[in-house]
């Protein structure tokens, strides 16, 4: 059964329609010389003004790239201590260790990775629960695109990365 052929009782039931609050926009980062598009959706209903998405995006995109930052070893380890868990922090450190290792033997990847800045190209987030946040950002480091995966939980009143995956 095609998309065009279903009443709308069914694509509801298929999860193309929800009542649930998406949020789109743009931001700026220093780097960039373009608008940043923004995508925010949630699991559960919750409203979020367009200051509160511009800071979550903009926080996301600094967290992605300071940890990428980590891994190439421009950055030391302990400027991300308040934003990420401690474990976190030395899962980017064994990363950066290995990557250390990894780019001595190959000179022109060193090249391509390590000397140019991280610039933040899409960021796309899901509100998982009022605790939880998923958030993946395109970054561009020279004419290279690298994902980064952020799992982000409310603790107190911040909200501290858990998770950073990079590749």
């Amino acid at each position: 059964m095609n998309r065009q052929t279903m009443t709308s009782k069914q694509t509801a039931a298929m999860g193309a329609t929800s009542g649930l609050p998406s949020y789109d926009g743009s931001i700026r980062v220093e780097l960039s010389n373009r608008p940043i598009p923004y995508h925010i959706s949630c699991c559960y209903p919750a409203t979020m003004s367009e200051a509160e998405c511009r800071r979550f995006a903009l926080a996301s995109c600094r967290i992605a790239c300071m940890c990428l930052d980590v891994v190439r070893g421009r950055t030391p380890p302990q400027k991300l201590q308040r934003a990420l868990s401690g474990p976190c922090v030395q899962r980017l450190e064994t990363m950066s260790y290995l990557l250390e290792n990894h780019l001595r033997t190959h000179k022109e990847l060193k090249a391509k990775l390590c000397y140019l800045p991280a610039v933040p190209m899409l960021v796309y987030g899901t509100l998982v629960s009022p605790e939880t946040t998923e958030i993946v950002i395109s970054l561009g480091v020279g004419k290279t695109s690298y994902w980064v995966t952020l799992v982000l939980r409310r603790t107190g009143s911040r909200w501290i990365c858990t998770t950073a995956d990079l590749g």
